[in-house]
């Protein structure tokens, strides 16, 4: 017989979560993780993530070798092979229960940091990384190992959470975002913890008043915090 958590035990899992260690907290929240993603995108990080699917298909090509950095129960990962079946997949989490989940996903499965990836440079044709550098303590050195690990004529392509422009934004979002912080170690990364580097190669997509960001960069790109580009999209 199948126990179903009830509303119950998901204010337990996002209001008793443990603090300080990351990796704990996503082994104890991975037998609901792929509930509260759902809810996530519901409300609203699906259009991100649905510009990260749009460029991926776009860099996908036969045999393609794809790095998920932070790969959780593997969501992305089995877009990939939906998309690209001959793609060479490997997986990357810090978490083993979550990357227990991903068990069906054919590929190398590696128990790791996205701040030291254990890879040599230009290992990977594509590095995806959805809802993961916010959880750790320097997104632009996460991105940095997402650079360094792609080939001369790779791709980088995340989502993330971001904090929203404006009073209003901001004290609307406010349960969600705390929501986020407390269960998921999750922080809304203001600009100047934003990993961009403003380029022709690279565009950012920015959507839901804010609160949800897809970047793509290419292997040319140097990471820093910088203000928005004029040119920039934003989407609701």
């Amino acid at each position: 017989m199948v126990t179903v958590p009830s509303p119950l035990d998901d204010a337990e899992l996002l209001f008793h979560a443990p603090m300080g260690d990351v990796g704990a907290l996503y082994d104890r929240a991975a037998y609901r993780y792929d509930h509260f993603r759902d809810l996530w995108l519901r409300l609203a990080g699906a259009r991100a993530e649905q510009g990260l699917l749009d460029d991926l298909r776009h860099a996908l090509h036969p045999g393609a070798t794809v790095l998920d950095a932070g790969c959780g129960t593997g969501a992305l990962a089995r877009q990939v092979l939906a998309i690209e079946p001959t793609a060479q997949l490997t997986l990357l989490d810090l978490s083993p229960r979550m990357l227990a989940k991903a068990d069906d996903v054919p590929g190398d499965h590696i128990i790791g940091s996205v701040l030291d990836l254990p890879f040599p440079d230009n290992s990977f044709d594509i590095v995806l990384s959805g809802w993961v550098i916010e959880t750790v303590p320097d997104p632009i050195a996460a991105v940095a190992e997402y650079l360094r690990v792609i080939n001369p004529g790779g791709s980088v392509l995340y989502t993330f959470c971001s904090l929203p422009q404006g009073f209003f934004s901001r004290a609307g979002s406010a349960w969600l975002r705390g929501a986020v912080k407390r269960g998921f170690a999750g922080q809304f990364l203001p600009e100047e913890s934003t990993p961009w580097h403003d380029c022709d190669r690279s565009h950012r997509l920015s959507t839901h008043g804010g609160l949800a960001t897809q970047i793509a960069l290419a292997k040319c790109c140097t990471v820093a915090p910088q203000p928005v580009p004029s040119g920039s999209v934003a989407a609701q």
